[in-house]
């Protein structure tokens, strides 16, 4: 059962490929499949001999060791292959939920999250953030959202689309909390690695915290590789690896095999990406909290210090027709809150990307003829 459109999505392909100037999007720096091979000087060749036939359903063992090894403790058994991060939450919520069980889901949040559950069968409780310059969640008051029939609770951290980060013991809290009543925690890890103050120790995977949570990763986001459609369940619990890949069965099956060379290559070197990906995101997260400045009758903004996208609050204009008039006049693709749920008149910023600087200039002239 699909209960709704995917708004994001439609929206991105009505407007992601005919828009100029793209303010909206939330990947980071990608790079050409040449500069990935050129991180190991065997790989051209070894890419020429992989095998265009069937790969393992859990994922090739290069792939699933490659992905074990950014997160201390965790094996290649604790992995299983997806061939599209959004595809983890959706094996994930139909493992986990059925009519009758209940989810709740931080919010506002990447619609998925909380469609996947619906789909499942499950009724959906929103976990509100509170608006604000910095966003915040009460974490301690998320129990009183709890139910007996609460099976699945979801996060996002780095969050998208406000760039909000749990603490250490916020995540362990809250799988204390999941484990006590027998709730799976899944949290969204896709950016994780883009926090960026080096004085800041980051919050590990939640697979390195609890032997129950279950984490979605994906070269997406963080790495800047959506081209090759790769994400990852991770999780210590056989069963709910097992659950998911039963449902995994009726979607993709397994993963293209030159992807899953391609991805094992990139993970080899994923501090070499994520550093790379932190140097641009410093660079223009830097900007966008300057240009955001020099306006603070419009916006309210404080750099998060993670993720590449940001969510500024609009102090005086109704977003759904700020983005649609920034689209219109200046050819600036912005996403309006609207897409994201909650409460709040806000915009999502997405920075990660080389031309931010020229995009983020074109911004800002328009802002000053309106």
């Amino acid at each position: 059962m699909i209960p709704e459109t995917f708004h994001i999505e439609r929206f991105f392909a009505e407007h992601e490929f005919s828009t100029p100037h793209l303010l909206a999007v939330s990947d980071c720096e990608s790079m050409t499949v040449g500069e990935l091979l050129d991180l190991e000087p065997d790989a051209r060749a070894a890419l020429e001999e992989v095998w265009l036939g069937y790969t393992p359903s859990e994922g090739g063992l290069e792939l699933r060791e490659a992905v074990a090894a950014t997160v201390p403790g965790l094996g290649p058994g604790d992995v299983l292959v997806h061939a599209a991060g959004v595809e983890v939450i959706l094996t994930l919520a139909h493992a986990v939920l059925g009519p009758g069980d209940h989810a709740v889901v931080q919010s506002p949040c990447y619609q998925a999250l909380r469609s996947a559950p619906a789909m499942a069968g499950a009724e959906v409780t929103l976990w509100e953030g509170e608006p604000g310059a910095l966003w915040d969640w009460d974490v301690e008051g998320l129990e009183s959202l709890l139910r007996p029939t609460t099976r699945l609770l979801v996060v996002n951290s780095p969050h998208n689309p406000t760039g909000h980060v749990f603490t250490r013991a916020e995540l362990v809290h809250l799988a204390e909390l999941c484990d006590a009543r027998g709730i799976q925690l899944f949290v969204d890890e896709a950016y994780r690695g883009t926090e960026r103050p080096a004085e800041v120790e980051p919050p590990p995977s939640i697979t390195a915290l609890s032997d129950t949570a279950a984490a979605l990763g994906l070269l997406s986001k963080s790495y800047g590789l959506p081209g090759l459609r790769l994400g990852w369940l991770t999780c210590r619990s056989p069963a709910l690896l097992e659950a998911a890949g039963r449902v995994k069965d009726f979607t993709t099956i397994c993963a293209p095999a030159t992807a899953e060379f391609l991805g094992a290559l990139a993970l080899r070197h994923h501090r070499r990406l994520l550093e790379r990906t932190r140097s641009l995101l410093r660079r223009n997260a830097a900007l966008l909290t300057e240009a955001l400045s020099r306006h603070p009758d419009r916006f309210a903004w404080h750099d998060p210090g993670a993720g590449s996208v940001g969510f500024p609050l609009l102090r005086r204009a109704e977003a759904d027709e700020f983005c649609r008039r920034a689209r219109g006049e200046a050819g600036v693709l912005l996403a309006p809150s609207s897409l994201f749920g909650g409460r709040a008149q806000a915009i999502r910023v997405g920075y990660g990307r080389a031309a931010f600087p020229r995009d983020l200039q074109v911004f800002e002239g328009w802002l000053a003829s309106v």
